[in-house]
């Protein structure tokens, strides 16, 4: 019997053009803090968190900030436990439109490695009022987790000729078909994946084996092939979706959410016959934040970090009927 992967999947996506941006109060493009500025925002960020010094970065005095869906005031949770954090090797899309820019990499806490996800906003005074991070820790639980020698893909610094940039409403579908084809994953794919597609999930690759892992790799590589085969049946909904965040320039949308797995079954077939067990015999829920790169259309690279929360657990960006 096969042992189920628990690799969460996910996605990204915003408004478009024409509709109001998340956490904008006008459609109107925003032209007061271009992509090197939020870059640096975000470089800022991370060395004043490797530091342990929130007075190193610029925040505004109402800022609010989550940790894996748990809203604290900054200088708590990873910010008292860090020990390192270098800005210089996580990979950094940027929205200057929505002034949001994230970065994705990994930190050390009291010595031990964690992967960290990380959302800022930066508001017209300058100011960080936003910070939404997601960070995974080895704890015991089963959850992949990479040594962190993978590399972010070049192919997320690549930016794509104005002719071919998609519109953002385009990019926000595709994100979102993505996650309609993990929810529930019962064979039925939504999402246009290129032939090169990869992922990468908490530090380590889920699309391509690596010996001694326990990812759904271990059961079958590539994107498409994996939800054709129903690997990811055990998601029950794919609930809170946001899209905060789509870099066009570089065709990348950053995407959050809830994995929900009810765990109602003990065991499922896939779609070649093949059974699966699940890992958790509980319910629990993953929160995600994850980043897609689109090229030629299609889904082309993946990069995800998550960990398990409360089942049912509600997010503090969460608006209106999720």
């Amino acid at each position: 019997m096969l042992r189920g992967a628990t690799a969460a999947l996910g996605l990204a996506l915003a408004a478009p053009v024409a509709a109001q941006s998340y956490g904008e109060e006008t459609a109107l493009p925003r032209d007061d803090c271009d992509r090197a500025c939020l870059e640096s925002f975000a470089t800022s960020y991370v060395a004043a968190l490797g530091a342990k010094d929130p007075s190193q970065a610029q925040f505004a005095d109402d800022v609010k900030f989550t940790e894996n869906s748990v809203e604290m005031p900054i200088g708590h949770g990873l910010w008292a436990t860090v020990s390192a954090a270098d800005p210089a090797v996580g990979m950094m899309p940027a929205d200057p439109m929505t002034g949001n820019v994230a970065w994705f990499g990994q930190a050390y806490e009291h010595g031990n490695l964690v992967f960290l996800a990380i959302r800022l906003h930066v508001n017209r005074d300058r100011e960080i009022d936003e910070v939404e991070t997601v960070v995974t820790r080895r704890v015991g639980m089963p959850l992949i987790f990479g040594d962190g020698d993978e590399p972010h893909s070049p192919v997320w610094q690549e930016i794509m000729p104005e002719e071919e940039r998609p519109p953002r409403s385009r990019l926000r579908a595709l994100a979102d078909s993505y996650f309609n084809t993990v929810e529930y994953n019962d064979g039925t794919v939504f999402a246009p994946f290129h032939e090169e597609c990869s992922r990468l999930e908490n530090g380590i690759s889920t699309t391509s084996a690596v010996e001694g892992s326990n990812s759904s790799a271990s059961v079958a590589e590539g994107c498409e092939e994996q939800f054709r085969l129903g690997i990811y049946r055990i998601n029950k909904q794919l609930r809170e979706r946001r899209y905060p965040l789509i870099d066009e320039e570089r065709g990348i949308i950053v995407g959050m959410n809830f994995f929900d797995h009810a765990n109602y079954f003990d065991e499922y077939e896939l779609t070649d016959g093949r059974t699966m067990e699940t890992l958790l015999k509980w319910p629990n829920s993953l929160t995600i934040m994850e980043a897609f790169k689109i090229v030629d259309g299609k889904i082309h690279t993946i990069e995800a970090v998550f960990d398990y929360v409360p089942y049912g657990m509600h997010s503090p960006w969460a608006e209106g009927d999720q």
